[in-house]
């Protein structure tokens, strides 16, 4: 007998959940931001909402954008 399936419960990203990031910015800005983001929560928290950000767009550009700046906090904050 299987289970039965839970929903996707997806938590509310609350506009200026991530300081100030948008794609229009510079990589630069949005760098400075994004380390500063990571300062005050955690990486773990940042990292989770880009994610979600990330996974539930449709504009491409912002998509791509998302993924690029994730792996730039991976380089610098992940050990």
């Amino acid at each position: 007998m299987k289970m039965p399936r839970k929903p996707r419960k997806w938590a509310t990203v609350k506009p200026g959940g991530l300081y100030g990031w948008k794609k229009t910015q510079s990589d630069a800005t949005r760098h400075r931001i994004l380390s500063k983001a990571v300062n005050k929560d955690s990486y773990a928290t940042i990292i989770r909402r880009m994610n979600q950000l990330r996974n539930i767009t449709k504009d491409k550009k912002t998509k791509q954008l998302m993924e690029k700046d994730m792996e730039y906090l991976k380089k610098k904050y992940r050990k």
